[in-house]
This record gives structure tokens, C-alpha cells and sequence, in this order.
């Protein structure tokens, strides 16, 4: 290998590794995939039992002037006949304190979002600020009364299962394992019409997998350099290190970088290096 030949595989390695997403990146990634292929329905209506910021707060200073009154209250807005007995609204504005115990009383009792639109439109509220709705409701109900729904919990999502992330993490590896990088990704997100190159990684990935030939190819050099770093990676899985690296180099006279190529390159052929690590 000649020092300009080197120098090319060096700057091909940096490119190339650039590419390669990290673990934890990798995994948020997949969750975000697997929450677009099941179409949930995650809802920022949950961030009430959150810590909240002033700007959620702002949104629900006025609560007792647009909910309705209760009896001996001053307001505009009427409950229907059929309705319970409404306790007085809170008077003041509701410190930050107040409106978590509002919400934590509405979430601990069962209630979820679709509740609180059922009760914004028993109390003639708008569906804008549903938070406000569930603060009010949760103040009832810590005054014992019984709100005019049923609770229904909104369903628990999960995450992706670990096959979900085995699935997607395969096809990752597939793409970025055929020398492909981002370059290629986006030209293929703009030929399938994909919005997002990322997900035209994982959808390159599933049809390499499939045994379908793209039609975008990756450059030589990052072929030749993500057939290096798949060597490289089976030499660190085995357990060997970089002073086990130095070693193979005297043996074999060969630089540090290339031993590690080499020996990895002969472990996936199923051979034993000559120390062990």
C-alpha cells in the first residue's frame, strides 16, 4: 500500500465514519420510524403532569373567567339542566403549584384527552386550550364532586419492540455495510419521492436486504472503505486491542491500521490470528 493510496483511504475513512450514526442515535432514530409506521398517536396533551414553563402557565391564567359559573357566581356561560351542581371557580389567578394538582387529580382519576374534549363540549368550551378544561376538572373532582363523564384513560404507548429495533438496525447496516452514505441517500430520497433522506437509508436498506439493486451506487472508495470498517469492527468484537493490533503489525510488517483490517478480514474467513486477545 503506497503512502498516496493511504492518505486516500484516510480521508475516505473520515468521510465514511461521519456517516455512521452513533448508538443512541441510531435508537432514537428507530423509535421515530417505528412511531411513523404505527401511526401512533403520542399527544401533547400529556405534558400536563410535566413540569410545566410560563407559557403553558399563561394559557390557563383565566381559567374561572371561561368556565362556566357555579351557583352565586357572576358569568355568562350556563351548564345544561341535567348537569351536577358546579362548585364556585377558584378566584385569583392559579399558581403553578395549583394547576399540577388540577392536572395530576384529573390523570390520577382515569381521565385521559378525550375526556377533556367531551367536557369542553358538556361545559361549552372550545377544544383550544383542552388544558384548561383539564385543570377544571381535576379542581372538582379534589372538591368531590363527579364529573358528567366516564373516565377513559388514554392507551399506553410503547416503544418499538426489540425486534422493531433489530429490524431497523439491519437495514441500517445494510446500507451503510454497502458503502453507501448520505450523499447517496439523498439522491435516492429525491428518485422514491421520500421526504426525509433518513428514512430513504432504512427503505435502501430493506430493499439491499431484499436483494434489489439500487438505482444509486455508492462511490468505490466508501465501498472499500465500509468493507475495512466492517473488518476493523470484527477485530474489536472479538476482544482484540490496539496494543494486539501493534503486535499483529510486527508480525505480519504491515502498519497498525492495516493489521487491524487484516486480522479482521481473516476473522470473518473463519481463520485464528496468531495471538490471542
Amino acid at each position: 500500500m503506497t503512502e498516496h493510496h493511504q492518505d486516500q483511504l484516510r480521508e475516505t475513512f473520515e468521510k465514511y465514519s461521519q456517516q455512521t450514526p452513533d448508538p443512541a442515535a441510531v435508537y432514537a432514530r428507530v423509535e421515530e420510524l417505528a412511531g411513523k409506521y404505527k401511526r401512533r398517536r403520542r399527544g401533547a396533551y400529556v405534558a400536563g403532569g410535566a413540569v410545566l414553563g410560563a407559557g403553558l402557565i399563561a394559557g390557563v391564567l383565566n381559567l374561572p373567567s371561561v368556565l362556566p359559573a357555579g351557583p352565586g357566581t357572576q358569568g355568562n356561560a350556563t351548564l345544561p339542566a341535567a348537569a351536577p351542581a358546579v362548585s364556585p371557580s377558584v378566584s385569583g389567578t392559579p399558581s403553578e403549584a395549583d394547576l399540577k394538582k388540577y392536572w395530576n387529580a384529573y390523570f390520577g382519576a382515569g381521565y385521559g384527552y378525550n375526556d377533556a374534549l367531551k367536557l369542553a363540549k358538556i361545559w361549552k368550551l372550545g377544544t383550544g386550550d383542552v388544558g384548561s378544561v383539564k385543570a377544571e376538572a381535576g379542581r372538582r373532582l379534589l372538591l368531590g364532586e363527579t364529573l358528567p363523564v366516564q373516565p377513559s384513560p388514554d392507551p399506553v404507548e410503547s416503544g418499538p419492540s426489540e425486534a422493531e429495533i433489530q429490524k431497523f438496525q439491519k437495514q441500517l447496516d445494510a446500507f451503510f455495510n454497502a458503502g453507501y452514505t448520505w450523499d447517496e441517500a439523498e439522491k435516492l430520497a429525491k428518485i422514491w419521492k421520500i421526504g426525509d433522506p433518513s428514512d430513504a437509508k432504512v427503505e435502501a436498506g430493506k430493499r439491499l436486504l431484499a436483494g434489489e439493486t439500487l438505482p444509486v451506487q455508492p462511490t468505490a472508495d466508501n465501498v472499500q472503505a465500509a468493507k475495512e470498517a466492517q473488518q476493523v469492527e470484527a477485530f474489536f468484537k472479538k476482544g482484540y486491542d490496539f496494543a494486539d493490533a501493534e503486535k499483529l503489525a510486527k508480525l505480519w510488517k504491515i502498519s497498525t491500521s492495516e493489521a487491524k483490517a487484516e486480522a479482521g478480514k481473516r476473522l470473518l474467513a473463519g481463520q485464528t490470528l496468531p495471538i490471542q486477545p
